[in-house]
């Protein structure tokens, strides 16, 4: 289960940030779509570096291999 604080790899392949890694803000347990607040160093064309992600759009990484890119 990801959780708060976790490191996760992007695999929405229509995302700015596909295969790349960012860190779990939030996860809403109340049954939205996208429960995951995801927050990234980068940001997108509007500036932004938050997005929210289902669960099955996520793949949690261990820090050894999010340091190594």
């Amino acid at each position: 289960m990801i959780s708060r604080g976790a490191t996760v790899r992007i695999l929405r392949e229509e995302s700015y940030w596909f295969n790349q890694t960012g860190t779990v803000a939030t996860v809403d347990q109340s049954g939205m779509r996208y429960p995951a607040v995801v927050r990234f160093e980068s940001v997108n064309y509007s500036g932004t570096n938050t997005n929210n992600f289902a669960l099955d759009e996520l793949e949690e990484v261990t820090e050894e291999a999010s340091k190594s890119e």
